[in-house]
């Protein structure tokens, strides 16, 4: 499955960033071959091996049948909470990779 776009919002920060964060290239192609999870309020989501991706918010004035875009959620970026949430989303995946 090749999802198209990715937006990367943590990305926008300053050009100073630690050399520790994944670049928008990796992060790409960590989202292509992300798995799909459990929707969070509506939203798809996704996991990779880098981060987790939830589908960006679709505002009505935006074309129908766009690509798949996603949001990067990378849990050193993010509150223990918010990584829980999408922990608890893939649960049932990690539970069927373990089992192979």
């Amino acid at each position: 499955m090749m999802f198209t776009a990715l937006f990367v919002a943590s990305l926008l920060a300053p050009t100073n960033v630690p050399s520790n964060v994944a670049t928008v290239e990796e992060l790409q192609a960590d989202f292509e071959n992300a798995v799909a999870c459990e929707e969070i309020d509506g939203r798809r989501v996704w996991k990779g091996a880098i981060a987790y991706y939830i589908q960006s918010y679709v505002y009505e004035s935006d074309v129908a049948g766009q690509a798949d875009a996603a949001d990067a959620v990378l849990p050193e970026d993010n509150t223990p909470e918010t990584v829980k949430e999408f922990e608890r989303a893939c649960a049932a995946i990690n539970s069927a990779q373990s089992s192979r």
